[in-house]
């Protein structure tokens, strides 16, 4: 996909940094395969792309790729709810952003931009933030050769009435699918306009995020700040970058959607058909 496309040199180079080549990554892949075939609760319409990519967000190892895999699907089936009806989608009539950028940093990294559209607290609903999230994740799962995200997160307009939706179980959840379920790796968290009640915010993260990725959260003192943590043409022009502006990337996400619609739906069939291996 055009949105997401990387280089041969930016391939060659992340290979490069973990110090395997593509006739290793194929030969661990048919490893991979061969293990699945002895998984019956493993759907049979798995690709060898996909399994690929699950591999590279592991880091190129074997056994913690067949544990991530299992947990795509496991995982998923435990938290349907929060992955069903993803086909009904339009990013661009969302009232927040889950945007990833076209271009990634020289570090392999994809920036994603988190920013609310709709200001109204009344519309800010956690449940259908955190599909937001999981439907992307899911297409970059797709197509993302990117060694993992940098999120941008923008609390511009965000409230104390917005933080009194927020559930810290379904935050807990959100987290978890996209770390075991999703094999994301999250680089960094970079957090502007940043309210006064701060503090109230980073208490709910603490409480949901591994040490490891809290510690990642930096609050940027502005956009200069921000500029200068990551290359310009890495973020929209809203943000000082070179890039194009959130409505038009957002405009072509909805093509994205639109023409995946097909895509989620067999999707959600594969997590229907966990439940049905376990529970009939």
């Amino acid at each position: 996909m055009d949105l997401l496309a990387i280089s041969s040199n930016e391939r060659a180079e992340i290979l490069k940094h973990y110090d395997v080549s593509e006739a290793q990554v194929k030969e661990d892949v048919e490893l991979i395969k061969s293990w699945k075939q002895k998984q019956p609760h493993l759907p049979e319409n798995i690709s060898d792309d996909f399994i690929a990519r699950i591999f590279l967000r592991n880091k190129f190892r074997v056994e913690r790729t067949k544990e991530k895999l299992d947990n795509y699907f496991t995982l998923r089936g435990y938290h349907d709810d929060l992955v069903k009806d993803l086909e009904n989608i339009v990013p661009s009539k969302h009232f927040i952003t889950h945007l990833p950028m076209p271009k990634l940093t020289p570090n392999h990294e994809r920036v994603i931009i988190m920013k609310l559209i709709n200001r109204d607290a009344e519309v800010y609903d956690m449940k259908e933030l955190i599909k937001l999230d999981l439907a992307v994740t899911e297409i970059l799962l797709q197509y993302d050769d990117s060694i993992g995200v940098r999120y941008v997160i923008d609390f511009g307009g965000f409230t104390l009435k917005h933080l009194t939706k927020w559930n810290p179980v379904l935050l807990l959840k959100n987290v978890t699918l996209v770390e075991k379920a999703y094999s994301c790796r999250i680089m960094g968290v970079h957090c502007v306009n940043f309210p006064e009640f701060a503090g109230k915010i980073l208490g709910i993260l603490k409480t949901v995020l591994r040490s490891k990725i809290y510690d990642k959260l930096k609050i940027d003192s502005g956009l200069e700040s921000l500029c200068e943590a990551m290359p310009k043409e890495c973020l929209p022009s809203e943000y000082g970058g070179s890039c194009s502006n959130i409505h038009s990337l957002l405009k072509k996400w909805d093509e994205v959607f639109h023409n995946h619609r097909n895509f989620f739906l067999e999707s959600y069939k594969n997590v229907s058909f966990f439940y049905y291996y376990y529970y009939y």
